[in-house]
């Protein structure tokens, strides 16, 4: 059991980081193929300045961030790479010698993890650009790289930069499941991103898109939040039935997430099952992990409301008030409701609804 929990050590770090420099590697080369198959860009000017500058600062980068060349760089050994065989080549002999240079380990740690992570950035900050020249220039859809040591920041351009943080490197040392760590950290990553995206399809009424992404999610982590959000988009679409089932599957992977148990109460609400509807509701409040608490106390007055039961839906509203003061809609709503209760006396009768609240 010892050997399990042994730190990750320096050598680990090594086997992590020619990992992540073969992944980019692999990258440039799906690059490659995507200008082979769109010959006609080959020759032209942005993708000659690209090879130019790729090819003039990965030599001086080379020189002074692993060779310690003191001289002076600039203006120094200007090679402009006109055809793709040249740039292929070009990039091959870069990644041959950094490969070679970090199995060398002739730097002190401190100093492996800064030129680690230099080398890193340089090399995917290079590919991003190129990879924006040919989206612009092409129709082709290219795969990202499965970055492990890297953070992904997403950009307008849609296509993401790639880069991490020195100290990151030199933390992982001491840490027996760094790559374990860094492989959820990205699985969590690209189930945060799909979520996100589900929500974005949703709010512009492409509900079949954002179903998608949610189901893409469960792929990276299955949670009951992905399951009640798929549920969600067949309530959109009065699928009651099926979005009820996917609350039920989402409480039987987590029975302490309210949200589902919430909702479940809200579709049988809108097919008139009030009765039924208010006993979810209250599994709800009860629930230990649920953030929107208020929802199931404003639902619940909605049911209430509907059995003509003004000052249980009263109370239930006042709740609901209490757990979120700032929402001036319920303010307005708890007030329109007790002036109507007081003029007509309902609190006794229950023979007059308020208008509508909501």
């Amino acid at each position: 059991m010892e050997e399990l929990t042994k730190p990750i050590g320096h050598q680990g770090i090594i086997h992590l980081t020619l990992s992540e420099l073969h992944t980019c590697q692999n990258y440039y080369q799906r690059l490659f193929f995507a200008l082979i198959e769109s010959n006609e860009i080959l020759g032209t000017t942005a993708v000659r300045s690209w090879a130019t500058t790729f090819n003039y600062q990965a030599m001086l980068f080379i020189k002074k961030h692993w060779l310690n060349y003191e001289g002076e760089l600039e203006g120094q050994d200007v090679v402009e790479t006109l055809t793709l065989t040249e740039v292929k080549e070009q990039t091959k002999y870069l990644f041959s010698t950094l490969e070679g240079m970090i199995t060398l380990d002739l730097v002190p740690f401190q100093d492996f993890s800064e030129k680690v992570a230099l080398t890193l950035n340089f090399l995917y900050l290079h590919a991003r650009r190129l990879h924006l020249v040919i989206k612009e220039a092409t129709p082709f859809t290219i795969e990202l790289p499965r970055v492990s040591l890297m953070d992904t920041i997403h950009t307008d351009e849609g296509i993401p930069a790639f880069r991490v943080n020195p100290d990151h490197i030199f933390n992982l040392e001491e840490d027996a499941h760094a790559p374990v760590r860094s492989l959820h950290g990205q699985r969590s990553k690209k189930y945060d991103e799909l979520i996100h995206k589900g929500h974005s399809w949703v709010a512009q009424k492409e509900y079949d898109l954002g179903r998608d992404s949610f189901f893409k999610a469960l792929n990276f982590k299955e949670t009951a939040e992905a399951y009640n959000l798929i549920g969600w988009t067949y309530s959109l679409e009065n699928q009651f039935e099926t979005a009820k089932n996917f609350c039920l599957k989402a409480i039987k992977i987590d029975p302490a997430y309210g949200a589902p148990y919430n909702d479940l109460g809200s579709y049988l609400l809108s097919e008139g099952q009030v009765q039924e509807s208010l006993k979810w509701f209250e599994l709800a409040k009860n629930s230990r992990n649920y953030q929107n608490r208020e929802y199931p106390y404003i639902n619940s007055g909605r049911a209430y409301m509907n059995l003509r039961n003004y000052k249980a839906a009263l109370e239930e509203f006042s709740m609901a008030l209490t757990l979120v003061p700032q929402n001036e809609e319920l303010h307005q709503t708890v007030q329109r409701l007790k002036e109507t209760l007081n003029k007509g006396n309902l609190f006794a009768t229950n023979k007059e609804a308020p208008p509508p609240l909501f």
